[in-house]
């Protein structure tokens, strides 16, 4: 669709509908092309220790258990 301009100000021909789909798809289109993208090394570096670190522990539920015994201070 189109706009025109009114007493100064650029009024839109789409509805409120149209306008909300064209913005998810231009950010749907957006993202698609970030997520494509290889992640960084030291990102990837970071992730693959927190995996192993999760694996070892063995529980992911629940806190290390030194950090839940350990006395809180500020």
């Amino acid at each position: 669709m189109g706009s025109s301009v009114e007493g100064g100000r650029r009024v839109s021909m789409m509805s409120d509908e149209e306008l909300l789909r064209t913005i998810g798809e231009d950010l749907r289109s957006l993202y698609t092309d970030i997520i494509r993208q290889p992640l960084p090394a030291k990102i990837e570096a970071a992730l693959t220790r927190i995996d192993r670190a999760q694996r070892l522990a063995g529980n992911l539920g629940r806190p290390a258990a030194r950090w839940a015994k350990a006395p809180l201070t500020f």
